[in-house]
């Protein structure tokens, strides 16, 4: 069962008196109870297509088509004031620098009992112990002394922490994770992951941003590559590690580290600027598949046989 489901999403950026499509025909289906992972460069378009769900834009983007339906309404419709009664209480966000999230002149308690006190009518004792357990939820020791603490008391690892755990305190459908684990070592990255999937398992969606399919690899259910502000691929997870369909995700895979007898590929070039924008494929100045066709046609996704989807010559049938 869907909880969001996006169509035909496009959003740009006014930039002086042009305009720069950004997004590109953006689709995209959340399950409950599932994570859903985006992978691909900086600048593909991954936070800028999420954070239109909770419409939390720089003032220069525009959204100039498209739906985003959550259990059945057009968020793109509400009102603001019926958008903050959505954001943060049913579709929350945590961020990849904890540091702006967090205020550095109040304690966990202060930061923490406020949320809570903001989106539920409850007592700043209840609050209080909500906070607690939420803290207790992400595996941190000692919670009832880190609420006392501030902000710069606490390392990288539990200052992501108490974010998730901001995040759950207003008992959020959806949970949207921009890259959380940016600047944190390896051993906590994984515990940060183990945490969502738990969450998860409790019947929560949750949509993880990421540039590293090796991140994800354990812990998402679906995964969609996006290059150039579109989705190339979509596919369950076995599947896309299984079999890898479009040229950039195969080349994301063999720039992944399996073993020490197999030498890393590196893709040539770079993504191009939503200001240079390609003509055709936004792909293909990169890819060793590319055909004279790669050029001119924009390619959309097609359905597989595998229950997987790829937008690609390789596969447009």
């Amino acid at each position: 069962m869907e909880t969001l489901s996006i169509f035909n999403l496009n959003l740009g950026f006014e930039i002086g008196e042009k305009f720069y499509p950004a997004v590109k025909d953006f689709s995209f289906e959340l399950k409950k109870g599932q994570i859903h992972a985006m992978i691909g460069e900086s600048g593909s378009g991954k936070t800028m297509s999420v954070m239109s769900i909770i419409r939390l834009l720089p003032k220069n983007a525009k959204i100039t088509s498209g739906k985003i339906l959550y259990n059945g309404v057009d968020i793109l419709t509400l009102s603001e004031k019926d958008m903050n009664k959505i954001r943060g209480k049913r579709i929350a966000l945590i961020m990849q620098d904890p540091m702006t999230c967090l205020n550095p002149l109040y304690t966990i308690e202060n930061q923490m009992v406020e949320a809570i006190l903001a989106h539920n009518k409850c007592t700043k004792n209840e609050a209080r112990e909500i906070a607690l357990k939420n803290l207790l939820d992400v595996n941190i020791k000692d919670a009832k002394d880190k609420l006392k603490v501030y902000p710069h008391e606490l390392s990288g690892g539990l200052k992501q922490r108490v974010v998730i755990a901001i995040a759950l305190s207003l008992d959020p459908d959806i949970i949207i994770a921009d890259e959380p684990t940016t600047a944190l070592d390896v051993t906590v990255q994984a515990q940060i992951l183990e945490i969502l999937a738990q969450i998860k398992n409790k019947g929560k969606s949750i949509i993880l941003i990421s540039h590293d399919l090796g991140i994800v690899s354990r812990y998402s259910d679906y995964i969609s590559i996006m290059y150039s502000g579109r989705i190339v691929e979509a596919a369950p997870s076995h599947i896309l590690f299984k079999n890898p369909k479009h040229p950039y995700t195969k080349a994301l895979m063999e720039a992944l580290p399996y073993s020490k007898e197999k030498r890393l590929k590196n893709i040539k070039g770079a993504p191009p600027p939503i200001t240079k924008p390609v003509c055709g494929c936004e792909f293909h100045p990169r890819c060793e598949y590319k055909e004279e066709i790669c050029k001119n046609k924009i390619f959309t996704l097609v359905k597989q046989e595998d229950n997987s989807k790829a937008a690609c010559r390789l596969y447009d049938v």
